[in-house]
């Protein structure tokens, strides 16, 4: 790899490196496997780099990379923890009333788990909207329609307000 491409390489991983680390905690728990995931991701931008042509953004292009590379960590790995669609879901029962609700921590580890049992797709659309991109931004990435997307995340952000006993 040229002198150029490893700057870019290396440009990249640095500038997008805590949303990176962001997007492992999402598919996996385990602090030693997501390190395990995380160098895979490393490793597909390595060699994706290359064919990288400026169609989108490096921020676009890298978390497609990482999110593909993850989907395929959660369908190669053997989860115990079954995989759900929305629906089915949302028709589990709601999580605790306002008054068991407990400190930030808590919240985020039950959200965190709460991400990691959604379909991929739909785990793959919410990380990205939590990363702050817009809704043709997630399409891009995930080759989801723009309404598609949104239709996606409002319900996703609709469960977990049902899930966390909050008012919307």
């Amino acid at each position: 790899m040229s002198e150029e491409l490893q700057a870019r390489f290396a440009e990249a991983v640095r500038t997008h490196a805590d949303a990176l680390w962001r997007l492992g905690r999402g598919y996996e728990h385990d602090p030693d496997k997501r390190r395990d995931l995380h160098q895979e991701i490393l490793v597909a931008i390595w060699r994706a780099l290359p064919g990288f042509e400026g169609r989108c953004s490096m921020r676009t292009f890298v978390l497609r990379v990482a999110h593909n590379t993850a989907c395929g960590w959660v369908t190669r790995s053997r989860r115990r923890v079954p995989l759900v669609s929305l629906d089915d879901l949302d028709a589990r029962a709601p999580g605790p009333g306002p008054e068991e609700r407990v400190d930030d921590h808590y919240a985020l580890e039950r959200l965190a788990e709460l991400i990691r049992t959604l379909a991929p797709l739909d785990r793959q659309t919410i990380l990205l909207h939590l990363e702050g991109l817009d809704p043709p931004a997630i399409a891009d990435v995930t080759g989801l329609s723009v309404t598609n997307v949104t239709t996606k995340v409002s319900r996703i952000k609709a469960l977990l307000v049902k899930r966390f006993g909050l008012e919307a």
